[in-house]
């Protein structure tokens, strides 16, 4: 009897310790994200994701992982990006082309932005504002190894004839461009914080808190891609979306 005993305390004794292990890595483990540092995509100097609500100053985006507050001021600027095409670049627009340069060093786009033209001219509004310009004397990105370089022409457009594009510059003059008809080409306009539409595709950028949400100086405007959602990280809105979340209800504030 004895034995039994002491066969019974040994076994409880192991069970017990073996629970108590068990609970000390459940309280050690790394607690799961919130929604709101791991919402609508996060980037070091912003968040872009989809807007499904809007409350006065408060914007609720949303992404792979939910949602993501961004909050606006007097202050915030907004721009609306949107598909164009080579009709579009026409003379009196600002222009930013990217692409290749051949030998000659004459550039063939791939990528065009057009903006309207401001009192200013072509080269105001920041890398980010409606005439994004990049700063003159600006080196281009560098290319991955073995990849040919990439390089820019921005300005105003003087001539455009089919695919040749004339283009006044700030840093060398006139320059005539290639924007053959597989570019992409997008338009970027001024717009109003009462022009926000639910569904539509943000990118915010300004300073995040330590809950991971935005105080935005500026907001990026595109529309939604054919399946009506947004592609994390956007820079043009374009091509479908890959966000896997439906617009929300919500009526957009003045």
């Amino acid at each position: 009897m004895n034995r039994m005993l002491l066969m019974v305390a040994a076994t409880a004794g192991l069970v017990a310790a073996a629970c108590g292990s068990a609970a000390t890595a459940a309280n050690t483990a790394s607690p799961s994200p919130s929604a709101g540092r791991g919402g609508a995509a996060q980037f070091r100097n912003g968040a872009t994701g989809q807007l499904v609500q809007v409350n006065g100053q408060t914007l609720i985006l949303t992404g792979p992982s939910g949602d993501l507050t961004v909050t606006i001021s007097g202050t915030t600027t907004f721009t609306r990006t949107s598909t164009a095409v080579l009709a579009d670049i026409v003379p009196g627009v600002c222009i930013v082309a990217t692409g290749q340069k051949d030998s000659s060093g004459a550039l063939t786009a791939t990528t065009v932005r057009l903006s309207p033209k401001l009192s200013s001219g072509c080269a105001a509004g920041g890398p980010f504002g409606p005439n994004a310009s990049p700063p003159v004397g600006a080196s281009p990105r560098p290319s991955p190894s073995g990849q040919p370089a990439i390089a820019f022409v921005s300005g105003e457009v003087t001539g455009a004839a089919g695919i040749a594009i004339t283009v006044l510059t700030t840093a060398s003059g006139s320059q005539t461009i290639t924007v053959p008809t597989t570019a992409a080409v997008t338009t970027t306009v001024v717009a109003l914080a009462g022009d926000l539409q639910t569904g539509e595709c943000l990118r915010a950028t300004g300073a995040r808190d330590s809950a991971g949400n935005v105080q935005a100086t500026s907001i990026t405007i595109t529309p939604a891609g054919p399946s009506g959602t947004c592609v994390t990280g956007f820079g043009g809105g374009r091509g479908p979306g890959r966000v896997g979340a439906s617009p929300g209800a919500g009526a957009p504030s003045n």
